[in-house]
């Protein structure tokens, strides 16, 4: 028994023995008033208690085996015995009115046991062998239901009747995300409505193969600029020397031509290694919310006078500014370079959708002559260009988790979409 109830019941008591010492006492003071003796007035007195206490006892005993029996009912409707009544000594309109209410309260939640299980039912049928993660909370966030795949990822723990956030879910604007399931797993939160029953739909989706197939695209593309650079350069090489050497007497100033252009071949080689360099010099993204407004803003200095740039959508963004800043103006600066000073139309937009954000920068330019090869290093179709500016930022938006999607338009122009994960805890804010 706890103290409240303690507390409530010695009210109760004190009460009823308050209300019996107050008629004694009136009794008492009639008795004197009448000028009775003594004896008679303890006569009095002690034939009144009598009735006064049972009467005192019957109310206490009313009351409190009133609220035994409903608690008695409600914890047999909460062990799920079904069948069970309340019976009630005399009528009481509030213990009438507590039950009645009750009785509601147990149809609803009998209503919605019964939707939730059918709604698990269904689930099962319908998720339980797909090769994707199926985790589905009810309205209240509590788990229903989680599939094969979604027991079997290491990374996170589940138990049916838990909340989302006991299970390290993040849950915020009505969507839910787990930390540990951003950098190799795809996950997407939506809404679910069964029998006017509200529930939340989480998938996640392991993307490691596809990351490592990207990985090993990414190297075989490597070897081969590589592979072309260097036999560009070091058969020229190899050619002169084999000159030289298979001349009788040198002539100095044969030899010193040959020479020079190896120096310039070398050099040219050394300058490629140093590009090569600078695409593993990107450092760990350092996150925090900034203003991608202002980073725009910074880039226009980039800008022709018959260049213009629009930008529409959310103004704050999640990531490295530092590093984005840089993206964004490699983006600009392909989007100027691709129209040759003839003035290029710039659209930028910014949205978040579920728990990713999305960056589009488009133009009116050229777009993309070799698509295909348009992010392999050091590969570049401009006459002075370094083929660094596009793996920069794939670079860039792999060390935030995300991807890069290249296309041309069909009114012509390229169109660049940046998607990287928002914040570990939900989507960035407007």
């Amino acid at each position: 028994m706890n103290n409240g109830s303690y507390s409530v019941e010695f009210k109760v008591k004190a009460g009823l023995a308050g209300v019996v010492v107050i008629f004694l006492g009136l009794a008492a003071f009639i008795g004197l008033t009448l000028n009775w003796s003594l004896l008679a007035i303890f006569t009095l007195l002690f034939f009144l208690s009598y009735p006064l206490c049972w009467a005192a006892w019957r109310a206490w005993d009313f009351w409190r085996s009133s609220i035994m029996r409903v608690t008695a009912y409600v914890q047999s409707i909460n062990m799920g015995e079904s069948g069970v009544s309340l019976s009630q000594r005399g009528n009481s309109v509030l213990i009438s009115d507590l039950v009645r209410e009750i009785k509601r309260l147990q149809s609803t939640h009998s209503s919605n046991t019964a939707s939730t299980q059918m709604l698990t039912v269904l689930l099962a049928q319908l998720f339980e062998d797909i090769p994707i993660a199926i985790i589905v909370f009810d309205d209240d966030f509590t788990l229903i239901y989680a599939n094969r795949e979604a027991y079997a990822i290491s990374e996170i723990s589940l138990l049916q009747g838990m909340n989302a956030s006991q299970l390290g879910f993040a849950v915020k604007n009505e969507k839910i995300h787990h930390p540990s399931l951003s950098k190799s797993w795809r996950s997407q939160s939506s809404a679910l409505n069964y029998l006017q029953q509200s529930a939340h739909l989480f998938t996640a989706v392991n993307i490691d193969s596809e990351l490592k197939q990207s990985e090993q695209a990414v190297q075989k593309n490597l070897v081969r600029v590589l592979s072309h650079e260097l036999r560009n350069t070091l058969t020229p090489m190899s050619s002169m020397a084999e000159t030289i050497l298979s001349m009788q007497q040198w002539d100095t100033e044969q030899v010193r031509k040959v020479l020079t252009r190896v120096k310039t071949r070398s050099d040219g080689l050394l300058n490629f290694v140093e590009r090569f360099a600078e695409v593993a010099k990107i450092p760990e993204p350092s996150y925090e919310y900034f203003d991608l407004a202002l980073l725009i803003e910074q880039t226009k200095v980039l800008l022709g006078s018959n260049d213009t740039l629009n930008f529409v959508g959310q103004k704050s963004g999640y990531g490295d500014p530092q590093l984005l800043a840089q993206v964004l103006i490699n983006l600009i600066k392909n989007a100027v370079e691709s129209v040759d000073g003839k003035g290029v139309n710039i659209e930028i937009q910014f949205y978040i959708k579920d728990t990713q954000q999305h960056l589009i920068v488009s133009d009116n330019g050229t777009g993309f002559s070799n698509i295909e090869n348009a992010i392999t290093p050091l590969f570049t179709t401009k006459t002075n260009g370094a083929g660094i500016g596009l793996t920069f930022v794939e670079s860039v938006l792999s060390k935030h988790g995300g991807k890069l999607k290249l296309s041309n338009k069909s009114t012509g122009g390229a169109h660049v979409e940046l998607l990287w994960p928002s914040s570990s805890v939900s989507s960035v804010a407007n």
